[in-house]
């Protein structure tokens, strides 16, 4: 079984997509900041990082720049998860491994999920 660590800001968006997540037979570590995430990172190496870009705080890229600095954690592919309709990545960011947007609803997001885990 695959295992998942969604980042999101939005308790209902994370307790949405969780759900969606671990119906389609994924396991899901669930975090509602960036510094969260950083703490189960330490914890527990996932196969997929969905990340939400526009968090308060710590936001979606500076989580990105951090788990892109730590050894063990360089080749877990990250997908930035937005909202926003225009282009996320910004002059200077690190770049993830791709973007799915939070208005495609749950089948899109699944396919997305497998694709980017081959599985």
């Amino acid at each position: 079984m695959s295992h998942i660590l969604l980042v999101d800001d939005d308790e209902d968006m994370l307790a949405l997509t969780g759900r969606w997540l671990e119906k389609d037979g994924f396991s899901v570590d669930r975090a509602s900041s960036g510094e969260r995430a950083l703490e189960i990172l330490k914890e527990r190496i996932p196969d997929l990082i969905l990340l939400d870009y526009a968090m308060p705080g710590m936001d979606g890229p500076a989580v990105l720049s951090a788990i892109r600095a730590q050894d063990g954690l360089k080749e877990v592919p990250v997908y930035f998860r937005t909202g926003m309709e225009d282009g996320v990545i910004k002059e200077g960011e690190v770049s993830p491994d791709g973007v799915i947007s939070k208005s495609q609803g749950k089948p899109y997001l699944l396919k997305a999920v497998r694709d980017a885990l081959e599985v």
